[in-house]
């Protein structure tokens, strides 16, 4: 299923943003609903993922220990958090958070991204610590994986998939986490810390 049509464009409040809808079948997961809007006057642009089956609130974890495990396949929607606790990271979904396919290398590559953008108005500890976060994730990339990936989704819309499927823990999220847990657009949205620092994304 491939659709296009046109709407008003959040940035610039002009009818200009053009938004297609296309269906993937992951492997492992099932079918998928990748969203991409883009406006042609003012080059906003936003991409979502949404599962097609009914989804639980879901917590995944993945043991990263091999080059082969990079390349894991990640479906991030926009109302994911995501921890590696090896790294003191944890990104949450901000207002505009998007969704998007890709691997565990590519999942990475894109936090690195976010934190090197942050890191250019950082100072003190924040600038510290944001600096060994990205050296530890370098290092991880490139030839020594060994860290834990953490995606909690309160809609259901997200997944590593392996083709060992005993790599990837899965459970429910408790009231608890549901009631602590960010959603993205859907929620009120609250800071990190200067020790903990969030990477948007």
């Amino acid at each position: 299923m491939d659709a296009t049509y046109a709407q008003r464009c959040p940035s610039c409040d002009n009818n200009s943003i053009l938004a297609s809808q296309t269906q993937y079948e992951v492997e492992h997961f099932g079918a998928v609903l990748l969203s991409v809007t883009v406006c042609q006057r003012c080059g906003y642009r936003h991409s979502d993922v949404i599962a097609l089956s009914n989804r639980e609130a879901v917590a995944l974890t993945a043991k990263i220990s091999s080059l082969d495990d990079m390349n894991m396949r990640v479906i991030k929607s926009g109302t994911a958090t995501i921890s590696i606790p090896e790294f003191g990271a944890t990104i949450t979904p901000g207002p505009y958070s998007e969704g998007y396919i890709s691997n565990v290398e590519g999942l990475l590559a894109k936090i690195e991204d976010a934190l090197t953008f942050m890191l250019s108005t950082a100072k003190g500890k924040r600038l510290k610590k944001g600096e060994r976060m990205l050296k530890k994730m370098q290092m991880a990339r490139d030839s020594k994986p060994r860290f834990t990936l953490i995606i909690k989704d309160p809609m259901g819309n997200s997944a590593i998939v392996s083709p060992n499927p005993r790599k990837i823990q899965k459970r429910k999220l408790t009231n608890r986490e549901l009631r602590a847990i960010k959603f993205g657009q859907y929620a009120v949205f609250g800071g990190c810390n200067s020790l903990r620092p969030c990477v948007q994304g």
